[in-house]
Parts: structure tokens; C-alpha cells; sequence
């Protein structure tokens, strides 16, 4: 259920936000099998390997992206799809803080 899921996933990453959304997700996405909506759902162990590509990578979308892959094209899209109208922040563009270093050269 959502309360194990995270429990099972607040260890791997900090980002409470993400987890909520992520178990918000899945449940959709299992309610919508239940219901003969589609035909793949997303396992824990789906979501842990999603935790860790985003522990990684630092970008939500590219985690979920790397981690449905093995669906085919239109599960794939859908799951994409009804992340983005669950996590509003899906679609903005990561920021990446610059720091100078203390040489003031910037490598190259």
C-alpha cells in the first residue's frame, strides 16, 4: 500500500516531495489496471529503481524515463504522460548552480 511505499522509499532519497508524488502515481496507475485502463502497472521495485536513477541523476524525469523504458512505446507515453499532470514541476527545466571556483578559472 502508499503508506509502505514510503517507507520502502524514504531511505533512498531526500526528496519527500518526489516520493509523494512517485506513490501518488503508482496508485493511479494501479487503479487504472484495475480497471482494465491499461495493461502494465509499476512494481516497488519499479519505484526503488526509480529512487536510485534519481539519486543519480538528480532529474525526476529522466529517473521515471530511464525506468519505463522497458514498456513499450504507448505504455511508455502514458505513464510519461500522466506523471507530468500529477507533478506539476515535471516539465521545468532543471537549474544548475554554478559556483566559481576559488582561482577564478573556469575549466574547461
Amino acid at each position: 500500500d502508499v503508506k509502505t511505499e514510503k517507507k520502502i522509499l524514504t531511505p533512498l532519497i531526500e526528496d519527500k516531495e518526489f516520493i509523494d508524488l512517485l506513490v501518488q502515481w503508482t496508485d493511479v496507475i494501479r487503479k487504472s489496471f484495475n480497471e482494465n485502463a491499461v495493461d502494465e502497472i509499476i512494481s516497488t521495485r519499479r519505484l526503488v529503481h526509480i529512487a536510485k536513477a534519481y539519486k543519480i541523476f538528480g532529474d525526476r524525469m529522466k529517473a521515471i524515463e530511464l525506468c519505463v523504458a522497458r514498456f513499450d512505446a504507448e505504455t511508455k507515453t502514458s505513464f510519461l504522460d500522466l506523471y507530468t499532470k500529477i507533478d506539476a514541476k515535471a516539465n521545468e527545466p532543471e537549474t544548475v548552480v554554478v559556483t566559481p571556483q576559488q582561482s577564478g578559472e573556469i575549466p574547461f
